[in-house]
């Protein structure tokens, strides 16, 4: 009988064993050791060249403000259509064209936030032009104008756009610029009408400022456009109203002397005329009385329409400050360490081969 002969476990070629485990780490760690002055030195470097750029490239805090308000959309009166009708404006106003994206598109026009900047507000119990608080108080003299000897000292001195000469456009255009990149406009959530504006500057007055100065501006101009119509149906009816007063007003005059004459004629044709003017003047104060009252409908109205603004949230105070990282340095260290070790690995790989080969 044969004796069986124990073969040995034979172990892949793509699996390692135990023992050439313990000998790759052994390798590895004598590697780091060799090669620690290398590791340790180029994470330091990459840690000091991060820094540098980080105190030479940094950036201000930032305080962020925001608000949440609810747009509540006017109702329109039942008379509109009637006394439109009567005028051939039609029976309905327009669609609303402030809905959805329109509505945030709307808020960081240029239009509005033109508007905003010339505004007048309260600085510390001082009234200044918001856009010539912001020029002093949003670091643009410094990231923007450096360069701009001329711009260090300019300052707006008329609030009103049609008066502005050439420079000051251009100012203006730089301004609205900048304003509209750090304003924010969204829904606060899918589920909810609520509406969030925010705004990110260096000055936390200003941060304030800006988002409440621009929820009324909004407010204004959205009330405006959307009543436009009815405005336009008021005026033309106030018009209608002051012009039959000053007619009504000659008639009764005449009517007056007629029946005055008629008094001291005893004529049958002074009696008829005076009867014919009375009629007039009758028919003159009955259409007087209707424009008054279609007038006052469009007061009403004018009032029922203006969509209400409710702020839910205001500003916090303070505000919240956003501090800029050290992100360089740390990116610097990283890259530091991620060299160290590709060196140390070719260094090692090199200075082995030479050896395997003599073997």
């Amino acid at each position: 009988m044969s004796a069986t002969i124990a073969q040995p476990h034979q172990v892949p070629e793509d699996e390692l064993t135990p023992k050439e485990v313990v000998e790759k780490v052994l390798v590895v760690k004598t590697a780091i050791f060799r090669n620690w002055k290398l590791i340790l030195l180029l994470p330091i470097i990459g840690f000091g060249i991060g820094y540098g750029m980080d105190t030479y490239l940094k950036k201000p805090n930032t305080y962020e403000a925001n608000v949440v308000f609810n747009l509540g959309g006017g109702s329109q009166a039942a008379g509109f259509g009637d006394v439109a009708g009567l005028l051939g404006l039609g029976s309905a106003p327009d669609a609303n064209i402030f809905t959805g994206e329109n509505f945030f598109y709307f808020v960081k026009s240029r239009p509005v936030l033109e508007r905003n900047l010339m505004k007048e507000v309260d600085v510390h119990g001082k009234k200044v032009i918001l856009a010539n608080f912001y020029i002093d108080s949003s670091g643009i003299k410094i990231s923007d104008w450096k360069d701009r000897p001329d711009l260090q000292t300019f300052q707006f001195q008329d609030r009103d756009l049609k008066k502005l000469d050439m420079k000051s456009r251009i100012v203006l255009n730089m301004i609205v610029q900048r304003t509209g990149e750090v304003t924010e406009i969204a829904a606060l959530d899918r589920k909810s009408s609520f509406i969030m504006l925010a705004t990110k500057m260096e000055n936390e007055t200003l941060a304030g400022l800006w988002v409440t100065t621009l929820l009324k501006t909004v407010e204004e101009m959205y009330t405006e456009n959307q009543t436009q119509k009815t405005r336009k149906t008021l005026r033309l009816l106030q018009h209608r109203a002051d012009s039959l007063a000053s007619v009504l007003g000659i008639a009764e005059h005449r009517l007056a002397r007629q029946m005055d004459y008629s008094q001291q004629i005893m004529l049958p044709e002074a009696k008829v005329s005076t009867n014919s003017m009375e009629r007039k003047s009758s028919f003159l104060q009955q259409l007087y009385y209707e424009a008054m009252a279609n007038a006052e409908k469009m007061r009403v109205s004018l009032v029922r329409e203006a969509p209400l603004f409710t702020e839910i949230e205001g500003i916090k105070v303070p505000l919240d400050v956003k501090r800029e990282d050290q992100r360089n340095s740390k990116i610097g260290a990283l890259a530091g360490l991620m060299i160290a070790l590709i060196l140390t690995y070719f260094r090692t790989v090199f200075t082995t081969v030479p050896k395997i080969e003599r073997a």
